[in-house]
């Protein structure tokens, strides 16, 4: 039944992020055929490296680091609605918590696939509202509640890991470690900020291995 519902996600979601894409390219086409604008070749190709050097390493790294969580669904989901890390995976992970289910089971993925749908309506309506009156309501906030905004991302992050945190504190707590490690270190040695986020997920998963080899060793 598992396999059935993955396969039948799978067929829906190449669908689905096909068309999306298509539609990325509708604009273009429309500043193209309406007012002749159009970048020649050499341009295109320019402004592809540009976007490959600054967003290519998370192409790789966001599709290994997420779809543990958000599953086969809410992967889809999140790519063609976005900020998979901002809010698709924490409403997610808060209703799998609440509901008492876990990821990667049938159960986990039908309530993550309603979760990740939610914040998709959820995320249209408040943008849409923003859009209209943010200008005019951003003003005239504290300047304590402007600068909190900064912080909105990393503590969503950690709020994930510290719900994700009890299910494997030798894992846990080895991630935390080499990841601060990596962030103290690799600039050191000259790598760029890019690999970061990429060494972060590689000793994750090589904790998670560790962790679970030595928890096998140790019931045997």
């Amino acid at each position: 039944m598992n396999s059935d519902f993955n396969a039948k996600v799978i067929r829906l979601g190449t669908i689905t992020v096909s068309a999306a894409i298509a539609a990325n390219f509708v604009p273009a086409l429309w500043l193209w055929f309406r007012y002749g604008a159009v970048p020649s070749l050499s341009e295109i190709m320019t402004m592809w490296g540009m976007v490959t050097a600054a967003f290519g390493m998370s192409w790789l790294v966001q599709n290994l680091s997420y779809y543990g969580g958000l599953g086969s669904v809410g992967t889809y989901v999140s790519w063609v609605a976005g900020t998979a890390a901002d809010i698709r995976m924490p409403g997610m992970t808060m209703a799998q918590k609440v509901t008492g289910t876990e990821a990667n089971t049938p159960e986990g993925d039908a309530i993550g696939a309603m979760a990740v749908s939610t914040t998709v309506f959820v995320s249209v309506t408040l943008i849409s509202i923003f859009s209209v009156i943010g200008g005019t309501i951003l003003p005239l906030l504290p300047e304590a509640v402007k600068t909190a905004f900064k912080y909105i991302q990393p503590a969503l992050f950690a709020s994930v890991y510290a719900s994700m945190f009890p299910k494997d504190l030798r894992a846990s707590i080895l991630t935390l470690a080499g990841s601060y490690a990596a962030l103290l270190y690799l600039p050191v040695l000259g790598f760029p900020k890019a690999f970061l986020m990429l060494a972060t997920v590689a000793l994750g998963m090589a904790a998670g291995y560790l962790s679970f080899r030595l928890q096998n060793r140790s019931a045997a």
